[in-house]
């Protein structure tokens, strides 16, 4: 009898053992709440930059699932990563680890977590940019602008300066060979040094080392696009936006524009440039899409500033002609057509008809 007992509880072992888990009830949707831990690059991150953020487990085999990011990687609003569930509390929602590894677009990202009862308890998320070539030490070594509009191929000072007509693209050429050489002749540079972080972020810093910037911008690549985002975090932009209050002076600007508004609800930003990488050399152009976006909102602090110029008598701008050296070439009576003159550029560029961009080369940090 005793033999017959231990031969059923030794199959009754032998098949608890190979009976397989359950993980379904691990399958679903995510969300971060005010308890969730957030730790990405080895940094906690505010909860606030990531309250649209969730994950979704759905499972393949066996403790097989794809791990579905939302709203945590910077550049990419959704990335699937295949990985694994496990147990790590009772059999129900809460409780379930989850970890995983892919590459996506311009980075690798690895995960790690816990689900909670329909949250995330906690997220690890570790990410190194793959893209070739892109992080590392940059100098700033050239600048190049661009501009053109079909209504202003020239610019007309013949009422200010008898018979002087300046073609725009002269003034552009002007200003490139103005700025190129302000770059060349500054020896700072040289040891001043723009870095792109394998995890991410951007730092500066010069021959002395880093400058701790606290991760405050992050960056991304779309490779297929030739994309290179800048993006600020709701928190960071919320913290420049309070040291902005405690600025009267530039408070009564923003108020004066009507601007004082968007204080009140800070939200990320995410600035889109172009970049190539040529020759081991790094450019980043930015054009007038970034402004596209914003055109309507400016329409109104525009027509206030056309209003103002407008409204200059010449006792109000005497002090800065004469600092400037320009007291010969604008006077009162030719002060209205400057006005004139000031006033159509700033329409041509607030029309979304011009074609513009500024493009800053850079080489590698030799320090």
């Amino acid at each position: 009898m005793r033999k017959y007992i231990i031969a059923a509880a030794a199959s009754l072992l032998l098949l608890s053992c190979n009976e397989s888990t359950d993980y379904s009830v691990y399958e679903g949707s995510y969300k971060v709440d005010n308890s969730t831990v957030i730790t990405v690059n080895g940094q906690t991150v505010a909860i606030e930059d990531y309250e649209n953020a969730s994950i979704t487990l759905t499972l393949t085999e066996g403790d097989g699932c794809e791990i579905t990011l939302v709203n945590f990687i910077n550049g990419q609003d959704e990335v699937t990563v295949p990985g694994t569930v496990s147990e790590t509390g009772t059999k129900t929602a809460a409780g379930a680890g989850f970890s995983g590894q892919a590459s996506s677009e311009d980075r690798t990202i690895s995960i790690e977590g816990v689900t909670a009862d329909g949250t995330i308890a906690s997220i690890t998320i570790s990410e190194e940019i793959t893209v070739e070539g892109l992080a590392g030490r940059w100098t700033l070594s050239s600048a190049e602008l661009a501009f053109y509009h079909p209504d202003l191929e020239v610019i007309d000072l013949s009422s200010i300066i008898p018979g002087t007509v300046i073609p725009m693209e002269t003034i552009v050429m002007m200003l490139n060979t103005m700025v190129n050489q302000a770059i060349a002749d500054d020896e700072s540079l040289s040891q001043s040094y723009l870095e792109l972080t394998r995890d991410g972020y951007i730092q500066s810093g010069d021959a002395m080392g880093s400058y701790d910037t606290g991760h405050m911008l992050a960056y991304y690549a779309i490779p297929g696009d030739n994309i290179f985002g800048i993006y600020l975090r709701e928190s960071i932009a919320a913290e420049l936006l309070n040291a902005i209050r405690e600025n009267p002076e530039v408070m009564d600007i923003l108020d004066l524009f009507g601007f004082t508004s968007l204080l009140e609800n800070p939200q990320s930003m995410d600035i889109r440039l172009s970049y190539a990488l040529t020759g081991g050399n790094l450019s980043l152009t930015a054009d007038q899409t970034i402004t596209e976006p914003y055109l309507d909102m400016l329409s109104e602090p525009v027509k206030i500033i056309k209003s103002l110029i407008a409204d200059l008598e010449y006792e109000d701008v005497s002090e800065f002609l004469v600092m400037n050296g320009l007291d010969s070439i604008i006077t009162a009576d030719n002060l209205p057509a400057a006005k004139d003159l000031i006033i159509s550029v700033i329409d041509a560029l607030t029309d979304g008809r011009a074609q513009y961009s500024a493009t800053i080369g850079f080489i590698p940090y030799a320090g």
